[in-house]
Formats: structure tokens, sequence, C-alpha cells
């Protein structure tokens, strides 16, 4: 897989699945919408101004054009001159930009005007023989009665059923794009200025001026009411020129505006190459290097924040590369020495094995070779007992009597040997059958009556009614019970009882239990307790026994597929639990034959016989 193809679905797989964009896209796209709107912005503020200017200009032009006419031929306004004041409205009108010119009257009629074009037809007569201009009733009331010197600027637009008096005479964005789209709008500025009602006086006549001042001041309120309503001169401009000048400074704007848009981003998309040309790099040697691959060092091109991760990369490449070869190494020292470690443990394991094989032969061995010798012994011990080779002395029957309870420790101790070389090197057989536990339980119980009663120790037995027959060998499950039943009677305090109980367990085993009043077992040494020839710590000296006892109980229980276990509490007793798997019956069983012994049975559902 190519490494391009390997980041991308490393990212894939990183990366929720929703629309998401490239570093360099986001940068371009960011980077062009704040271009557009600087652009738009400071488009729009340019071309605004440029049409203020531009309406500001040609205001001005019609302004100082009705101020000449409304002062300079002032006198024939004045006088009525009417031939005379069309001339200088037909000189006016010679002006490019002039739509047409009139003269109101203070009685609102037309007393002289003209118009070019659409505006020839808004001169119209009326019945009284006098001509109306339509667009005067627009702009006449917005004058007032006083008297002023300020020109008053109004918009108009001239539509197929007459002008309609615009409310400002700035062009709105929609009629901007229709403008940039090549549609001629039909607006006209429209000056008015008032006719003043005495020629203008020279600053340097002061004798006139005071005249002036004196009349006017003669003048009664009556006389200063009729003077109010005055005489208008209106002149037209055309904004055609002006639209086509905005025209080509709209479309300026716009390749203006195109063309800083196209650097901005030519530059943010080489800036963004700048950045994510490395960080792409950077990227694939990433994958590369958690890929295992060996990364080579990476080129600083820059020296910004980019140059220093690269930097930094670098440096962390080589460390990890290094590290890896130190890894290696120790890797491939460590299996050395596991491999060699290994192979001498195998050695070791070996020859343990072969040394408790060859023990374990030895123990069979000596058990056996040395069980005839014994036996010879006994018998001659006893006969030497019955006087038959003659009489005893009572001081002799004493001495033979300590030598055959030794022969019979020996005995037990050989015997003990041989059943655990014979487990341990797996040469023991189980004969499964179905076995009463009970009866079982008072067999072991009637062997241990003497050993107990001479410890006045008493044996209790405890049977559920619904205990169930067990799988197991007879002899083996009576030599399992016997040693636990031997172990706690020697244990155990004198005038005490030894507890046995089997119950049916809620998991389906049949759990027989023996507990003691002895000392208890630390934990320590109940861990350890099951190990041949181990004696606990608080056994005393004097106690005989070699410690098989429960090693070989352990053993024939896992035979059985049971477990054995103990529950201590130091200086309380302790209680050995075994298990055995139960054979369904129709009749619940207990102990068919109880011994003549008098042992001490409770069982509490049923009567022993």
């Amino acid at each position: 897989m190519p490494y391009g193809s390997r980041t991308m679905a490393i990212l894939d797989t990183l990366t929720p699945r929703r629309f998401s964009m490239t570093l360099r896209a986001k940068f371009v796209f960011c980077t062009a919408i704040i271009l557009i709107i600087a652009c738009l912005l400071l488009g729009w503020l340019f071309v605004r101004q440029q049409v203020r200017e531009a309406a500001e200009s040609s205001v001005q032009s019609g302004t100082l054009l009705a101020q000449h006419l409304a002062q300079m031929h002032r006198s024939s306004i004045v006088a009525g001159d009417i031939p005379r004041l069309n001339q200088h409205i037909q000189e006016i009108l010679a002006v490019n930009p002039v739509a047409y010119v009139a003269v109101i009257a203070p009685s609102g009629d037309l007393q002289a005007g003209f118009g070019k074009g659409a505006w020839q037809d808004q001169f119209v007569f009326q019945e009284t023989a006098q001509r109306q201009f339509a667009a005067t009733k627009l702009v006449q009331p917005r004058h007032g009665t006083g008297m002023t010197s300020e020109p008053l600027v109004s918009a108009i637009d001239l539509r197929s059923t007459g002008p309609v008096l615009r409310q400002n005479i700035d062009l709105t964005p929609r009629e901007l794009l229709a403008l940039a789209g090549g549609t001629e709008l039909p607006i006209f500025y429209d000056i008015t200025v008032h006719v003043p009602r005495y020629p203008p006086v020279s600053a340097w006549d002061p004798a006139l001026h005071l005249t002036l001042e004196k009349q006017l001041d003669g003048l009664d309120e009556n006389t200063a009411h009729a003077l109010t309503a005055p005489t208008l001169v209106q002149i037209g401009l055309s904004t055609s020129h002006l639209q086509r000048s905005l025209r080509r400074l709209l479309w300026q704007a716009v390749i203006i505006t195109l063309s800083t848009l196209a650097g901005g981003l030519g530059v943010a998309i080489l800036l963004a190459r700048r950045i994510t040309v490395p960080l792409r790099g950077l990227t694939v040697a990433a994958t590369k290097l958690a890929d295992g691959d060996t990364v080579p060092i990476l080129d600083i091109r820059t020296r910004d924040e980019i140059g220093t991760l690269t930097a930094v990369f670098n440096h962390m490449a080589r460390t990890l590369h290094s590290r890896e070869l130190e890894l290696r190494e120790l890797a491939h020292s460590l299996e050395d020495r596991v491999t060699a470690r290994t192979r001498e443990l195998a050695a070791a394991n070996a020859r343990l094995q072969e040394i408790d094989r060859r023990k374990s032969i030895f123990v069979s061995t000596a058990s056996h070779e040395l069980r005839t010798p014994l036996t010879s012994m006994k018998v001659h011990v006893a006969n030497l007992c019955d006087g038959i080779d003659g009489a005893v002395s009572a001081e002799q029957r004493r001495s033979l009597s300590r030598i055959e309870a030794n022969l019979s420790r020996l005995q037990t101790l050989i015997d003990d040997l041989l059943d655990l070389s014979q487990i341990e090197m797996g040469q023991t057989t189980l004969h499964v059958e179905p076995v009463v536990v009970g009866s079982v339980i008072a067999r072991a119980a009637d062997d241990l009556y003497a050993q107990a009663s001479e410890r006045r120790v008493t044996i209790m037995m405890t049977l559920t009614s619904d205990l169930p027959h067990v799988s197991a060998d007879p002899d083996k499950l009576h030599q399992i019970i016997l040693n636990l039943l031997h172990n706690a009677v020697k244990f155990t305090r004198p005038d005490t009882t030894v507890d046995v109980s089997a119950i049916l367990s809620s998991d389906g085993h049949v759990t027989i239990s023996v507990s003691d009043a002895g000392p208890g077992i630390t934990l320590e040494d109940a861990e350890k307790v099951f190990q041949p020839f181990y004696r606990v710590s608080t056994v005393p000296k004097q106690s005989k026994g070699a410690g098989l006892g429960l090693a070989i109980a352990k053993l024939l229980v896992e035979l059985h597929h049971g477990r054995l276990w103990v529950e201590t509490v130091p200086g309380h007793g302790s209680r050995f639990s075994f298990t055995m798997r139960p054979i369904p019956a129709t009749q619940p069983a207990i102990a068919e034959a109880v011994s003549h012994y008098p042992l001490s049975i409770h069982c509490p559902t049923v009567s022993a016989d």
C-alpha cells in the first residue's frame, strides 16, 4: 500500500464519518471569505463615495446654472420679456446634461420653459391658455413661503405615467446592480432656486445698500406677506453621463475586486502549500515510523514553527531508532539467556524427575524387601511371647511387647512408604464401585476404637438422611478416612470429641469432614501440611509419626477426582474435608452396620441399627 493511501486509511480510522476538509482547503476557504468580505466592503464604500461625489458635482453645476439664470436674467423674468427669456433658456438647454429649464411664476403657472427628449411632453397647455410644467407641483410645496437663497435639490424618476419624486438622491444597491448590468435609469436631478426680488447689490455701493435696507425696513406687514410667494427657476439635469461613468466605475471595481481576490487566493494557496507539504511529509514519516520502518531525516525548509516541528520529529525519530536498536540487541541477548536458562531448567527438571523416579523405585523396592524380614521378626516375637520357644519372665515379656509395638510402627511406616511410592509412580489401581459412606466411616472408627479409648476421645458420626452412594474404591476410601481420623485422634486433647460428618453439598458432591479439638494449624503450615514428611510447628516433638498420612490421603482423593482441604483456627482445632462424586439412588443410604464398640453416633433423621 502506498504511504499516502496508508496515511488516509489511518486518518479515516481516527476521524468520525462526517464531512471534513483538509488544512489547505480550510486555510484557502477562510482566506477567500475574508478577501471577499473585505473587497466587497471596500468596493461598496468606494462606489458610494464616488456616486456621492459625482452627484454633488452634477448638482453643483446645475445650481450654478440655475443661480445664473435667476440672478443675471432677473430683469427679463421680472419684466416678463418672454422672447429674451426663452433665448436664455435655449442657451442653457444647449449644455449637455441639462434636460429642462422652467421659470415658475408665483401663481404656479409656467412663465417660460423648455425640455429635451421625453421632458418636452411634460410642458402642456391648460384650458386657460397657460402652460403647466408637470414637475412644478412636485417641488413647489417643499419651498414653503419663506425667502431663501439656498437651492432645493430633488431627484425625480421620469416614468411613463409622469415624473415621480424620489425620497433621496442616492442610488439604491438594486439600482447600482441594474446600472452595472447596462440598464439606463430615468433619474434626473431637479435644482430649484428663488429669483431674488431685488437686483444684486455690489459690496462697494454703501449708499445704495443703505437705501435698499431703509426701503426694506419700511415695508409694512401686508406688503411683506404679499412678497412671500417667490418666482422659481427649475433646472433638470440628466444623469445619463453620470450613469455611464458610474457603470465604468462599477466594472472597474468588480475587476479590481476579482483581481485582488484571485491574487489573494493565489498567495493563500502558496502559503497553505508551504504549510501542508511539510505536514504531509511529517504524516507519511510518522506512518512509516509507526509501522516500524526506517525513517530518513526530513529536510528543514523553513525556520518557522513547521521547521521547529520537523527538527523535533527528526530528533524523535533518531532517538526511537537508537532505542529500537538497543531493544533489539537486548531482546536477542534475553532470548539467548532465556534459551540457555530453559535448557538448563529442562536438564535440571529431567535430572530431578530421574532422581524422583529412582527415589520412588528405591522406596518401593526397599519397602518390599523390608516387609519379609519384618514379618519374620514379628512371627518370632509372637512365638516368644506365646512361650513356644520356652518360658519368658515378666521383664522379658515387657521387652518383647515393646519390640512388637515398634515392629508394628515400622510396618505401618513401610506400608505408607510403599503406598506413597506406588501412587507417585502411577501404579495404584482403583476398583470403583458404589459405596455406602456411613459403613466406611463406621469401619474406620471401629479400627481406631482402641487408640481413641486409650486417649479418652469420643468419635461422633453425623450423617444426613439424603446421603447417596458414592463412586469410590472402598479400600482407598477407608484408608482416606482412617488417615484423617487417626490424625485427629492423635492430636486432639483428651476428654474431647472428634466429629465425622457426611453431607450432600449444594454442588451435588458428598462432602466428608473430620473435626478435632487439637492445637490447630497456622496459615503458613496449612499450605504445607499435605506435603510428605512435613510436620507442623504446633506438634510436640515427642509425637510419633512420619508425616505421610495426609499426603497419602490427598493423593488418593485426587485419584477419585475429589478435593481435600483444611480449615483451621490456631488454638481451636482443625477440620479436614474432602469431596466424592455421588451415585444417584432411589433410597438414601446410611451406615448398614455399626460396630459393637461403644462409639457415640448421632443421626438426627434416622436411627442406627
